[in-house]
């Protein structure tokens, strides 16, 4: 294959580049491929040359940058195989026009691997609709809803939802204790947690879509042990603002408190005792305790999310798993390029991490063990939960190897 050097190669303007974010000693950015729906991950070095084929830029022109920035000339083999990439996934301009035959069957290859990759033992998505077209309509016309005019006084409402909550505890228990076995309140809770969700989900993706990306799905996704609607919003590592980033993730919580602030004011002016008022309380309960999980930075919840994106990085748990791996096994080499906030932060997330773990589960066994030493007695109970824990412990290794494989 022969180069020339002068020509100047133009990537596809559908192709969008995201912005470089930290993983470990280095950096990662996110290349979208709108015609075909393929996400690819570049290194530093791939990034500068493909980012630099606008059609301005000749070969000689990168190649000059690139000693310019990494002290090493590109040669012919290194230029045969990045175009050997392009011209396979027909991500330059010339050879999308030439075989639009081939984008259709990348397009398939995109939507088979991301059926793939979504089907696990511990998790599956099914698509429902593709709300990317109507959330096109609506993120123009939504311009009050980010703005603080709104966005300040609901923080400010949640806050005495909150005082609401604390001080009326032993109420609203006592409300929902009243009415839990009535058809009724148990449809309405049901009914609206679920439509609570929903909506929790559609604003990830309207805030997506606010910011420039699209939102091809929402659906269903099931995560061991539980089943709850999704919004798609891969997009968002292609933001290059952090902020918004953090918006789309903190997008969903704030509707949640938005509905949580409605529901203490039906807590309000419903009658002691009946049904609507226990189902107002439920729902207060309900979205207030749920947006206070949705910040826990260990869980892969929202406020993990928006804490990876708030610090530039492309995966926390991934590389605070990698640089204690590294340190663990004495590896210190593979970790002198790091960034020092980057140590603090894989050190910090690591042990709070741990620590978070290990209360959560003895909290979960210490309760579990205690139930079920009341039913069957200790022996029993601990052989149940031994059981259990060999059970899930072997569900997991088994998901990983798989998704490995």
């Amino acid at each position: 294959m022969s180069i020339d050097l002068s020509a100047r190669p133009r990537i596809r303007e559908d192709v969008v580049f995201g912005p470089g974010l930290r993983a470990g000693d280095t950096a990662v950015y996110h290349v979208k491929d709108h015609a075909t729906g393929w996400y690819y991950k570049l290194g530093p070095r791939e990034h500068f040359v493909l980012s630099r084929m606008d059609g301005e830029h000749s070969l000689d022109d990168i190649n000059a940058e690139y000693v310019a920035a990494f002290g090493k000339r590109l040669g012919p083999q290194s230029w045969e195989q990045i175009f050997g990439l392009l011209h396979r996934r027909r991500l330059l301009g010339e050879s999308a026009d030439a075989d639009l035959a081939e984008l259709e069957r990348l397009r398939a290859a995109a939507a088979a691997e991301t059926k793939r990759s979504r089907s696990t033992l511990l998790l599956k998505r099914i698509p429902l609709v593709n709300p990317d077209r109507l959330l096109g309509l609506l993120a123009p016309r939504a311009g009050l809803l980010f703005s603080p005019r709104f966005v300040v006084p609901v923080l400010i409402a949640t806050c005495g939802v909150w005082a609401l909550v604390i001080s009326e505890w032993s109420e609203i228990w006592g409300q929902m204790r009243l009415h839990r076995g009535a058809p009724l309140y148990l449809a309405l809770v049901i009914t609206t947690s679920w439509v609570i969700h929903g909506v929790h989900e559609f604003a990830h993706g309207l805030t997506c879509k606010r910011y420039g990306g699209s939102v091809p799905e929402i659906g269903v996704m099931w995560r061991f042990p539980l089943l709850a609607p999704y919004c798609r919003t891969d997009d968002v590592m292609l933001f290059a603002a952090p902020r918004h980033r953090v918006y789309t993730a903190f997008a969903g919580v704030f509707a949640s408190l938005t509905l949580s602030v409605l529901f203490a004011g039906l807590w309000l002016v419903t009658a002691d005792g009946s049904t609507m008022k226990a189902f107002a309380g439920s729902m207060v309960l309900f979205t207030s305790l749920a947006s206070l999980v949705n910040f826990i930075p260990f869980l892969r919840l929202d406020g993990y999310y928006m804490l990876t994106h708030a610090l530039g990085l492309a995966d926390l748990r991934v590389e605070t798993y990698k640089f204690w791996g590294h340190l663990l096994r004495r590896h210190m080499a593979e970790v002198q390029g790091y960034r020092r906030r980057d140590l603090w932060t894989y050190v910090a997330y690591g042990v709070g991490s741990a620590l978070f773990a290990a209360a959560l589960i003895g909290t979960i066994f210490t309760l579990w063990f205690t139930r079920l030493s009341g039913w069957l007695g200790p022996v029993p109970a601990a052989a149940i939960l031994t059981a259990e824990a060999a059970l899930i412990i072997t569900l997991i290794v088994y998901a990983r190897r798989r998704k490995r494989s």
